[in-house]
């Protein structure tokens, strides 16, 4: 066997989720010439520009969720990189970007790094896309910024209160939450994602390799438990403030998220639409990127279309 190669008991370690990736190591697997890193309060928000570069392009701004990071959005970029310039984050706390620097775990605070991302990319206008927890932070962004927002895509979104998930609820009991830290084992990844498709069929083994990966980077389980904390305190208060275009995309076999808070987003958000997807999870994006990118396209096609300005017409002059 080859040195460079690790050994059985490093694998072992691996597989069981009994080491810590430093992030040079996470960064040289998953960053790519696209990657870029922007300084916000100790940390260095991982971020990837895609697509159009022209002036006149749509802007898409993709948050993912919980426990995911920006690949989640792979589908989408290819589906959409032609007609918009693609704006995707490793929210704070996951990801590349990694645990908060200055702890401050609250989703409006994590929102307020997002939108210094955006102003220090000179983006004043731009159509929010964010699923689960992603969501929740894209909603609440809508409703503080309204003039930015042209338009909004909620994917299972969190926000009203509801049963946690299985997960949630053991990683916040005192024993687990510390456990959790010293190993999280491959096949519990494996789990979870089952957990979050709708179809178990169509979980490829890189997309638990990546997951599992992100979830060894050097904090971002110490990340976990501080935002499953938060989120047993949700409130839709804001929901209502929201004013932007807004597609509700949702999965009828979302376990994480009941599909019956999409029409809690419907009745609050007016004339917001909804798409519920037969067979699908907590992650259409990934689970069915096509089909919701599409949907995502025709909507956005629709809502951010500019009416023609007609000219004035000319002022006839009568004969003298």
């Amino acid at each position: 066997m080859s040195s460079s190669q690790p050994s059985l008991f490093a694998r072992t370690l691996r597989y069981m989720g009994m080491t810590t990736l430093d992030q040079q190591t996470v960064r040289a697997t998953y960053a790519n010439e696209d990657s870029k890193f922007f300084p916000c309060d100790g940390n260095e928000i991982h971020y990837r520009v895609e697509g159009r570069t022209d002036s006149d392009a749509p802007v898409l701004v993709m948050l993912h969720g919980i426990m995911a990071s920006l690949h989640t959005w792979d589908g989408w970029v290819k589906e959409l990189k032609e007609d918009y310039k693609i704006v995707r984050i490793d929210v704070p706390a996951f990801g590349l970007t990694g645990a908060i620097a200055n702890g401050r775990y609250e989703v409006e605070r994590i929102g307020d790094k997002i939108n210094a991302l955006l102003e220090h990319l000179k983006l004043e206008h731009f159509s929010l896309v964010g699923s689960s927890l992603g969501g929740y932070i894209s909603w609440e962004l809508a409703a503080k910024h309204p003039s930015k927002v042209d338009s909004l895509i909620l994917l299972d979104a969190a926000g009203y209160p509801m049963p946690l998930p299985w997960l949630m609820k053991l990683l916040t009991t005192p024993i687990l939450r510390h456990a959790i830290v010293l190993g999280t084992p491959r096949f519990m990844v494996n789990i979870t994602l089952g957990d979050v498709y709708g179809d178990r069929s169509k979980i490829t083994d890189s997309a638990v390799q990546y997951y599992h990966d992100m979830m060894l980077a050097r904090g971002n389980r110490q990340s976990l438990i501080r935002l499953f904390e938060e989120l047993e305190h949700m409130t839709a208060e804001r929901v209502k403030q929201v004013k932007a275009p807004t597609l509700i995309m949702w999965g009828d076999k979302d376990r994480w998220i009941p599909p019956a808070n999409a029409k809690l987003f419907a009745r609050d958000i007016p004339g917001s639409e909804v798409i519920m997807y037969p067979g699908v999870g907590h992650i259409p994006m990934e689970e069915i990127p096509e089909q919701s990118a599409a949907d995502a396209h025709q909507f956005l096609s629709r809502v951010l279309v500019k009416p023609a300005v007609s000219k004035p017409k000319k002022e006839s002059v009568s004969a003298s």
